[in-house]
């Protein structure tokens, strides 16, 4: 007698199961390698179903205004104008102030000295630094088998009296429209270890939030955004470059300071990123978040401790096979005990499973910040009625038919012979 497994899900059924694999695979895998395809490629990977839960599904209180962060515009200031605005901030005494600039080459020799001299008079700064490839060798190997090799710091003038934080986020550098909905605490390169600018500025204020943010010890961390720039306070270029302005309230805040256009009335696409909050998730036209706003949200999340957990890849994809085998066994069931009513029932369990699958992805991250990864039980759930209509209905009849003509053949060679 065979076991219980094997007359539950038969060879029919696996025959099934590898179908909707191969078909899920090739949807994923085909655009990447084929360049006409490549758009479609980076649009479905670009798609994730809980970006909508930032902009529809989440309430007030995951949007709250955080007091503690200040960001402020550097505009296009020369580095002395930037040097008088730092000053101006800090004779109000912030806890820490951070700058998203490089300043890589020495320019003017009076600006330069006026920069450095307020980075040394101000004391703890934190200037942004880079991981990255530099050897051609390092641009063309397979990224996620190996290190950083270069760390890039601003100027040795500026850079021997700052300290410093990589500001790199994660987002493909080859497609410009991607989203950045991850980003890294710590990052690796030949040499060392470099912290995350936000991670280097928490540690200035609340060293418990940042080592519990690296105790966490994930490769990536999902941003768990809470706004866009009303969600902070916001200085314009024109206020912090005036000495006579009342920027008491800066007293004992975190102080962000970086590029916001060349002021707030003019929009600017310049150091831009697409992010979650972006009220266009599909189909997106225009970036909707400054680099240095992103930094802000993950000081704030680090500073909470109010953090995205996040299924793993590989239990994601366990998850959708054990469903796609369950499914694959109900629609050979029907299609064998209840054929006329296969369509009917297909369609309804098709249907409501998307709808069950994208309800647990919406509760699960606006309920309770925990990232389902069901992508692989989404597709599989919507190929597994088509691959087992074309299985039964056609693959299965011309390998039956090859089969017996085949058989047919050999016998009557055999009885000639």
């Amino acid at each position: 007698m065979k076991p219980l497994w094997r007359r539950l899900f038969t060879f029919d059924d696996l025959m099934v199961t590898l179908g909707v694999c191969v078909a899920v695979a090739t949807l994923f895998f085909l655009p990447q390698n084929l360049s006409f395809l490549s758009p479609v490629a980076q649009a479905l990977g670009d798609l994730d179903l809980t970006d909508m839960v930032f902009t529809e599904f989440r309430d007030d209180s995951h949007t709250f205004f955080d007091s503690n962060i200040v960001i402020v515009n550097i505009g296009r200031l020369s580095r002395e104008e930037i040097a008088q605005e730092l000053r101006n901030i800090s004779k109000y005494h912030p806890k820490a102030i951070g700058i998203d600039v490089f300043f890589r080459k020495p320019k003017d020799p009076t600006g330069d000295s006026l920069l450095a001299d307020a980075f040394r008079q101000v004391g703890s700064v934190v200037l942004v630094s880079k991981v990255s490839y530099k050897t051609e060798e390092a641009q063309d190997a397979d990224r996620a088998e190996q290190d950083f090799d270069t760390l890039e710091l601003s100027n040795p003038m500026f850079a021997s009296v700052t300290k410093h934080g990589f500001a790199n986020l994660v987002v493909d550098q080859q497609a410009a429209f991607m989203t950045c909905r991850e980003v890294s605490f710590t990052e690796t390169y030949k040499g060392g270890k470099e912290e995350s600018f936000p991670i280097v500025m928490a540690g200035l204020v609340n060293e418990t939030a940042k080592q519990n943010a690296l105790r966490r010890q994930n490769a990536t961390e999902v941003v768990n955004y809470r706004g866009n720039l009303s969600s902070f306070y916001t200085v314009d270029v024109d206020l912090a470059m005036d000495s006579t302005a009342d920027l008491s309230f800066l007293k004992n805040k975190i102080v962000l300071m970086g590029y916001l256009g060349s002021s707030f009335a003019e929009r600017s696409l310049e150091d831009a990123l697409f992010t979650p909050l972006n009220p266009q998730y599909v189909g997106r036209s225009y970036p909707d978040m400054y680099g240095i706003v992103v930094h802000a949200n993950v000081l704030s999340m680090i500073l909470r401790g109010d953090y995205i957990n996040k299924m793993s890849l590989p239990t994601g994809i366990v998850i959708g096979l054990l469903l796609l085998m369950v499914n694959v066994m109900i629609f050979s069931f029907v299609f064998t005990h209840i054929e006329n009513w296969y369509d009917t029932i297909a369609l309804i369990l098709q249907v409501g499973q998307s709808v069950l699958i994208f309800y647990l992805l919406v509760t699960a991250f606006a309920t309770y910040n925990y990232k389902l990864y069901l992508t692989p039980s989404l597709f599989g759930v919507a190929l597994v009625g088509t691959v087992h209509d074309l299985y039964r209905d056609s693959i299965k009849k011309i390998f039956l038919s090859a089969r017996d003509k085949f058989s047919q053949r050999f016998t009557t060679k055999k009885r000639t012979t």
